[in-house]
């Protein structure tokens, strides 16, 4: 028995050892035996296993030693204190000029500061640089070992005339994980399930992640969708580094499901309107050099049918917009190290790193062999914009600091960081050709000292453009495509959302000027933030801060996070000719700490709120402190939804606003276990949205005790398909109904199911049969709505609209249309605009923007001593939606107080 086991451990070993010996990565590749290999660093040979963040680490640290070629960069840390890094591969001759050569891409991107000699020079010296990015996706696995294997086999190899010019021609940066806590969420979740064997059936757990797998970031954000955003740490790091190397190309590698081939460039339908046609042909040469290579290694690829470019927060749009060749490629995952697929073939992970590493050499071989003509385009490129820039009929965008300077100032700062030049302006200033962003007459605006502008003549304009514009229009004939799908229910191909207007998701004045600003400016060189001053001394009543603003906002968390005691007024108040509108806040000396003037002060200084010192409480007009208008706000105590059945989206969404961008902490919890757990210390409970529903997951007994937590004083907050779950019968928290295409609501459906089973209907004869009509769905939900900005007017007298001036924009990206609620059951605090001005940006179908009109976006219903606050979306998509951040915080922060 003893000695047969010692067999089985040699043929083990054997086999194992053989694996790497068998498997060709590389057509007859020789390497030099100095460098070393993934196994003689971590143990494992190149796709023998899935490789960990720490070992990746090792693995690079190991690769940068050992070779004069490879370079490591850290270029940030993720939320989980994981550092980030790229390695730089290049001649022996080019590492030694890395100064230069980013000097001198700094100069081809800002055709302004050389001339066309320069530039020709710069051309012929340079090489080009290729930006190779892998794992955005945590869970996208191979092509981590693909960007190590890659890095290795263009330092290492002996013999392969394609390194050779790779290295001679160009720099390459690998960025070999792009999302080092997602990586190693799934690579510890795999090594857990998986048995003596790797399991090759999709079914096996080992295939299958737990809630919420590892595609997103520590936050659960799908960071490439965060690219102009910038709302995460590792973002904000890549893109930094992207501005240092301005790259010609730029590649996003990923995985997509396991019965799938291969896909590379060119794109699929819509292309977004800047893209310009020498890059579409592009595109295609990169494209066709991969092709040439797959066929060549007998690999199935698909090209132009899925992946769009329309979009600009995606890793290879938004580099697209800088001037980059950008491109996303996508290969099947095995999602473990092997997987039975439906064609019945088995794939190993070796087979999907090969792949990938197989693509990431073909395109450094074009940008190689097109060095300088890839280096003239990219030069070109930036020219040309600034030329299309001075030719638009809109030649800037202005920004005024309004009636939020630091949500201002902090779009400014946004575009910023993302290499988009801003001016500020040093005194006010008159532009005599203005035109409102939603449209109406030119006209001429005097505008303030620290106004910002974004003048479409620069370098950046296309990226500018495209964040700035109120609307980006898909191609007419993928929409027309898109409604001949849509009319025999094929299922759209639009893949992600269509609007993304930064004033508009800000919302915040912005004006489009058909001529330039003359005026004193500097340009932008640092973040903007404006941090107010006290007004006032040392206040002997109380201090105010005017509500309106996410700065006031954030003063308001950080006073409830130092447990100062805080008042708000629900009318508005007049104080020495200054109107304070509802909301505001009111914070008395009395029963408050005594250093409370010098937190303030510091208060002030951090978040940018105004606060206002004053002795008196007697105002000019409006109510006074001691009001039954004026209520203590209790300090939020937030419990919130975690897990099955909820989008790990939206919790990660409304969890990274709370806890990052307004200091506050969030208790999350199991959703299982809220039926379970006392909830009496919490007086916030936020459901996130879900796509199961939560019936399943809470059950009768779960939904009988939230509704007497509510009952008990509790503020309950809920997104999308959550506040859906409210609308059920056996929940009865929310008295409206979802409703079907054409406007029928669920209830009325339910209501008249009866009767319908009791009509008999006899057809006549006499007509021709319409097949047009009976062909269609008795009943169905109206189609969903691609990520679109819609405009809701807003009930500003009720506590949940404090500080709005009466509408809002707000993400629609779901097929949710709900029954405005009847007044005697609650109220109605946003609703959707009427049909012709609903929609402000993005595409919706004609059906959905009519159905939509004039119903419920935000509904409040009073239950006992509590409140239902019911979104029909998340009001905190992507993170990105700041003109919202106060309709929820209002939520969070007013209602454990009413």
């Amino acid at each position: 028995m003893k000695k047969r086991t010692i067999i089985t451990i040699m043929l083990f070993c054997f086999t194992a050892h053989s694996y790497a010996k068998k498997f060709d990565f590389y057509p007859n590749a020789d390497y030099n035996s100095s460098i070393p290999t993934l196994e003689q660093v971590v143990g494992h040979s190149w796709g023998e296993k899935i490789t960990s963040h720490g070992e990746v680490e090792r693995y690079i640290k190991a690769l940068a030693e050992a070779s004069p070629n490879v370079k490591l960069i850290e270029y940030g840390k993720t939320w989980e204190a994981r550092a980030l890094y790229y390695l730089v591969v290049a001649s022996e001759k080019n590492m030694a000029r890395l100064d230069e050569i980013k000097d001198g891409m700094q100069k081809l991107a800002d055709p302004r500061i050389i001339n066309t000699d320069a530039a020709d020079n710069l051309i012929v010296s340079l090489p080009s640089v290729v930006w190779l990015a892998y794992g955005v996706h945590g869970n996208e696995i191979s092509s981590t070992d693909a960007g190590l294997l890659t890095a290795y086999h263009l330092v290492a190899s002996k013999n392969d005339t394609v390194a050779k010019s790779v290295l001679a021609n160009t720099v390459v940066i690998i960025d070999p994980m792009q999302n080092p806590d997602g990586r190693d969420r799934f690579v510890n979740y795999f090594r857990q399930t998986r048995g003596r064997w790797p399991n090759a059936d999709q079914k096996a757990a080992e295939h299958n992640e737990d809630w919420p797998g590892g595609r997103t970031n520590h936050y659960l954000f799908d960071m490439n969708r965060d690219w102009f955003a910038l709302t995460q740490p590792e973002t904000r790091g890549r893109v930094q580094a992207y501005l240092e190397w301005y790259p010609q190309v730029f590649v996003d590698l990923h995985e997509m499901g396991s019965n799938s081939t291969y896909y590379f460039a060119p794109p699929a339908d819509p292309l977004n309107p800047e893209m310009p046609p020498e890059q579409l042909k592009w595109l295609e040469r990169f494209g066709r050099n991969n092709a040439r290579w797959f066929d060549r290694m007998h690999f199935d690829y698909f090209t132009r049918e899925v992946f769009d470019s329309f979009y600009p927060g995606y890793g290879e749009g938004w580099p697209m917009f800088q001037g980059s060749i950008g491109m996303t490629y996508e290969q099947a995952s095995a999602r473990g190290l092997v997987v039975k697929r439906e064609d019945e073939t088995t794939m190993h992970y070796r087979d999907t790193v090969q792949h990938h590493f197989i693509s990431s050499l073909a395109t450094a071989e074009t940008a190689a062999t097109h060095r300088e003509s890839l280096l003239r385009y990219f030069y070109k490129y930036r020219q040309s914009a600034i030329q299309e820039g001075l030719r638009e009929s809109i030649k800037e965008y202005i920004i005024p600091p309004g009636s939020d300077p630091n949500r201002s100032a902090k779009l400014a700062s946004l575009l910023l960081a993302q290499g988009i030049e801003v001016k500020k302006a040093e005194i006010a200033f008159t532009n005599s050709k203005v035109k409102d962003y939603y449209g109406g007459q030119t006209q001429s605006k005097r505008f303030p000292e620290g106004t910002f502008v974004v003048s479409l003549a620069q370098p950046a304009k296309r990226l500018a453009k495209t964040l700035l514009a109120k609307q980006t229009s898909m191609d007419d004939a993928f929409i027309k495509e898109q409604l001949r799908r849509q009319k025999k229910r094929l299922g759209d191909q639009i893949y992600d959302v269509t609007g993304w207007s930064l004033p508009l998701i800000y919302d915040i004045d912005v004006y489009r000027a058909e001529g330039a600003s003359k005026g004193r400016f500097s340009v932008l060189s640092e973040a903007v933030t404006n941090k107010n001053q006290m007004c006032g001394d040392k206040a002997k009543l109380a201090y105010l801060i005017p509500w309106g603003s996410n700065s006031s906002a954030a003063a308001l968390l950080s006073l409830f996070h130092q447990n100062i005691r805080v008042f708000s007024s629900d009318k508005t108040m007049t104080l020495n000719g200054k109107k304070f509108p509802r909301g505001s806040l009111i914070i008395k000396v009395k029963n408050n700490p005594q250093d409370l003037h010098q937190r303030l002060e510091k208060l002030a200084s951090e978040t940018g709120a105004e606060i206002i010192a004053t002795h008196t409480s007697w105002m000019d007009a409006g109510v006074s402190f001691g009001s039954g208008n004026v209520n203590f706000l209790k300090k939020p105590e937030i419990a919130m939804a975690y897990h099955i059945p909820t989008s790990s989206y939206s919790v990660g969404w409304a969890r990274y606003i709370l806890e990052q961008q307004y200091s506050y902490p969030v208790t999350i919890m199991n959703t299982s276990q809220l039926g379970r757990f006392d909830l009496s210390k919490y007086n916030v409970l936020i459901l996130p949205n879900t796509r199961r529903g939560y019936t399943g997951t809470l059950g009768e007994s779960g939904a009988k005790k939230i509704k007497a937590w509510v009952q008990n004083g509790g503020t309950l907050i809920t997104f999308g398909q959550a506040t859906h779950w409210l609308t059920e019968d056996k929940v009865d928290l929310l008295a409206t109904s979802r409703e079907f295409k054409g406007g029928k609501s669920e209830k009325k459906k339910k209501e008249e199911e009866p009767k319908q089973k009791e009509k008999k209907t006899t057809p006549d004869l006499s007509q021709p049969f319409n097949v047009e009509k009976e062909i269609q769905p008795d009943e169905e939900l109206p189609a969903s709505t691609p990520g679109a900005i819609m405009r809701v007017k807003l009930d500003t007298e009720h506590w949940l609209a404090f500080g709005y001036d009466g509408d809002a924009n707000v993400m629609v990206s779901s097929r949710n249309i709900y029954t405005p609620i009847k007044l005697d059951k609650g109220r109605n605090i946003g609703l959707y605009m009427p049909e012709d001005k609903v929609v402000v940006s993005g595409f919706t179908w004609e059906d959905a923007r009519k159905q939509i009109a004039n119903k419920a976006y935000l509904m409040h219903q009073r239950h006992g001593r509590g409140h239902v606050v019911a979104f029909a979306e998340d009001p905190n998509y992507r993170a990105f939606m700041d003109g919202l951040n106060l309709l929820f915080l209002n939520a969070v922060c007013f209602g454990p107080a009413h």
